[in-house]
């Protein structure tokens, strides 16, 4: 194993935002008389928005109903972001400042839009660190699909395989897997399911570990 970059997701891997957006979601969902829990939820941890409109009219059998309830939920999350409300993981900034700091190769690969990428970190007084960046709108296939992570690599001009993935959801840990990258799953809302630990996957209890990790590839 030789990695030589590192793929960042960012809910629930860089933003400690899973747990608020599940309550958010379920509780829009549940004013409109939909049965929709945590067991629900964790379907649409890792997906772009039309995935998720898919997966929520299972309950709502009306898509504009799915997206008209994706898009307040969005907008509540928008705005605990911008007012500062959700934090950033431990370690998260320590780690990619880092790896800036040795000129590491790094980037973002997300299912959110840009909008909520620049929230989430000006929300918490950081500018966005990445210049590499992929949002889920500019790939044709949402997560457990590996475009996501494929382009990534090829804007940092680093083989997919010498990419390390760092993942919290079971969708970008398959996605990792799909791209035959380095997948490394850091739990959020998820544990390690018996499918992941079946796979040659990197678990890590949180950012700082990572760091550990990655410290004899990284140039002092």
């Amino acid at each position: 194993m030789e990695i030589k970059a590192v793929i960042f997701d960012m809910d629930g891997t860089i933003s400690d935002s899973e747990n608020i957006a599940k309550d958010v979601l379920t509780s829009l969902m549940q004013k409109q008389g939909y049965p929709f829990y945590f067991e629900q939820f964790i379907n649409v941890i890792g997906i772009n928005k039309n995935q998720s409109i898919k997966y929520l009219s299972t309950f709502t059998h009306d898509d504009m109903i799915s997206d008209q309830i994706l898009t307040s939920s969005g907008k509540i999350m928008n705005e605990y972001l911008k007012q500062g409300k959700i934090p950033l993981k431990k370690g998260a900034m320590d780690l990619i400042n880092w790896l800036k700091k040795h000129n590491f190769p790094i980037a973002l690969a997300t299912s959110a839009p840009m909008e909520k990428i620049y929230y989430t970190f000006n929300g918490n007084g950081y500018q966005v660190p990445f210049t590499h960046i992929v949002t889920g709108d500019m790939v044709k296939k949402s997560k457990p699909d590996p475009q996501i992570f494929l382009l990534a690599s090829e804007k940092m001009n680093v083989p997919i395989e010498n990419c390390l993935v760092i993942e919290d959801s079971y969708n970008g840990i398959k996605a990792a897997l799909n791209a035959h990258a380095i997948a490394c799953m850091v739990p959020d809302l998820l544990q390690p399911n018996e499918e992941i630990l079946k796979e040659n996957v990197i678990i890590k209890n949180d950012l700082t570990l990572v760091k550990s990790l990655l410290e004899k590839f990284v140039n002092p």
